[in-house]
């Protein structure tokens, strides 16, 4: 058969190769802003919410889901939890990376209210135990315990998600809240820090927008907690995805 492409670069090469242009595409500040166009164009066909897992809606560009495939492949965290539980999509994204793992589905949904078709479309995953849910304000004292005695006894990092009041207040109030109670190398995916890059008028309805979105509340995290620190390998991995310069790990190098 005709080899179109050439010689074929073995698998090392490949990997050089594709970091090579991972690093350049996260760098090219014209494509980025292309995507943000691209972003600002598709959100009239509500591009974000078109899309399910396993047949449950999910709430994410397909860039992200993909992403947190890489980062729990290369993670292997003992559990997930995620503020936001929306329409549940996301939550049996997490419990069935977990599986592919080959670990045991060890996944915490919390939101202010759980609404019933989300309740619904859960059912099966939180019959068996793959998910568990907890209707609070995730920076309540009661969100806090309930983290806490999830990951308790845990030493393997911990994959934190948080996707639900986008204002700076309650962002930073969430990193505040459980921090602590992380391993370890435990890494938390903060959504829609995109909001810092989109227009000024962009969420008329909303009480975030630039100026007071999860990136400002990460900024201000990470200037005053020294164990948290941008996790440069997966921050600016997906083009089209919400989550840029919102991935944090904790190093444990606080000085």
């Amino acid at each position: 058969m005709t080899n179109y492409a050439g010689r074929i670069p073995d698998d090392s090469e490949f990997r050089n190769m594709r970091g090579k242009w991972i690093d350049q595409m996260s760098r090219s500040n014209a494509l980025r802003e292309q995507a943000i166009e691209l972003s600002i164009a598709s959100s009239k066909f509500s591009y974000g919410y078109q899309w399910e897992w396993c047949g449950v809606p999910i709430i994410r560009h397909p860039d992200d889901i993909v992403l947190q495939q890489e980062i729990m492949w290369s993670l292997k965290p003992s559990r997930v939890i995620e503020t936001g539980v929306a329409r549940g999509g996301s939550l049996v994204l997490s419990s069935s990376l977990m599986k592919i793992l080959g670990k045991e589905s060890k996944v915490l949904g919390i939101d202010i209210e759980i609404h019933t078709h989300a309740l619904d479309s859960l059912m099966p995953w939180t019959e068996n135990g793959d998910i568990s849910l907890i209707e609070a304000d995730s920076t309540s004292k009661y969100a806090q315990e309930s983290v806490r005695d999830f990951v308790s006894g845990v030493t393997d990092p911990v994959l934190l998600i948080l996707d639900s009041n986008h204002t700076h207040s309650h962002v930073l109030d969430e990193l505040m809240t459980y921090s602590d109670s992380l391993p370890i190398n435990s890494i938390v995916m903060v959504a829609d820090t995109i909001v810092e890059e989109m227009p000024e008028d962009f969420y008329p309805d909303r009480p975030w927008g630039r100026g007071n979105n999860p990136l400002t509340a990460v900024r201000e995290f990470l200037s005053t907690n020294s164990d948290w620190s941008l996790d440069l390998k997966w921050s600016r991995r997906s083009l089209l995805g919400e989550c840029r310069d919102g991935i944090i790990v904790k190093n444990g190098l606080a000085s």
